[in-house]
């Protein structure tokens, strides 16, 4: 290419990743000062990883002030996503005795079920708590005959939930918020663990229904008097107020890193663990769901 077409595509490209990079600034300002109390504003919080790379094109092609703007913007975004918003860190992987726990949203209809129990299988959890399941289906008997205890919310629909163990469970109850279920099992060892799937923002009716579930669920997760681990699709990411304030409300931080993609298309952090003690946690290859499954280890007492 010529140097006077290299140019102008510079020049191009520079006045047009400047004022996106103003927009996609502009709308994560409007998601942390609004979001908490204007639900399509906290949509926006979602995308800092998206952001930031939009931020270091800008660095890349512009020049001047205009550069010197967008790399410190660029670093400043990097830096919060690869702060957690605790100072715990999470554990190496304990060594034996240890709970191992998945949490999955499988999808509903997901059409693999036999791979996907020999991918779960695989990890040798001692305790599954899943989304979307069809316990129905005797594609999945499997994976239940190998995690005889625990309980169920079964419906076709995307707010099945249930908790699946290997060994005794002290509790597992499930528990109603309006319409919406979540699950709290009970460990041998007294361990409290939470199933959360509140419903996905996608009007204002099902936006304030999960702040509603979510304020719920905080409210009785910080009641607890012991330990607690809290797994689910929360749609929301760890950018979002929403999902900071559930953080603050529970005293659980999340453990699985916040530049971490869960669900795609997007490719957004949407799928968590936390707990009020430290765990190992790891997100596992992608299957035939449109979230990834996270693992959860933590040594027994």
């Amino acid at each position: 290419m010529r140097p006077a077409a290299m140019s102008a595509l510079r020049r191009y490209l520079s006045h047009r990743l400047h004022w996106l990079s103003v927009m996609a600034l502009a709308a994560f300002l409007l998601s942390q000062t609004l979001g908490a109390v204007f639900w399509p504003a906290e949509l926006f919080s979602h995308f800092l990883p998206h952001y930031t790379a939009l931020f270091a094109a800008a660095a890349a092609f512009t020049q001047g002030r205009r550069r010197r703007i967008w790399l410190g913007t660029a670093l400043t975004a990097a830096v919060l996503m690869w702060q957690p918003f605790s100072s715990d860190a999470p554990l190496p992987a304990p060594a034996a005795p240890a709970w191992r726990m998945v949490w999955y949203n499988v999808r509903l209809d997901n059409p693999y079920p036999a791979a996907e129990t020999s991918a779960l299988l695989a990890q040798q959890p001692d305790v599954l708590a899943l989304a979307e399941i069809q316990a129905d289906d005797p594609r999945w008997a499997e994976l239940r005959r190998r995690h005889p205890h625990g309980c169920t919310h079964q419906e076709y629909s995307p707010f099945a939930l249930a908790v699946w163990s290997r060994h005794p469970l002290a509790a597992c109850d499930i528990r109603q918020h309006q319409e919406f279920s979540y699950i709290r099992a009970e460990l041998p060892d007294g361990t409290a663990v939470y199933a959360l799937h509140p419903p996905p923002p996608v009007n204002s009716q099902l936006a304030a229904a999960r702040s509603a579930y979510l304020a719920h669920t905080a409210a009785e997760i910080g009641r607890e008097p012991g330990k607690v681990v809290v797994v689910g699709d929360f749609n929301s990411s760890p950018f979002s107020p929403l999902f900071r304030r559930f953080t603050r409300h529970t005293g659980t931080p999340p453990y699985t890193p916040m530049m971490q993609p869960t669900w795609r298309p997007l490719f957004i952090n949407i799928d968590h663990a936390l707990a009020n003690f430290p765990l190992h946690t790891a997100a596992l290859p992608w299957q035939h769901s449109d979230h990834r499954a996270l693992l959860l280890s933590w040594p027994r007492p």
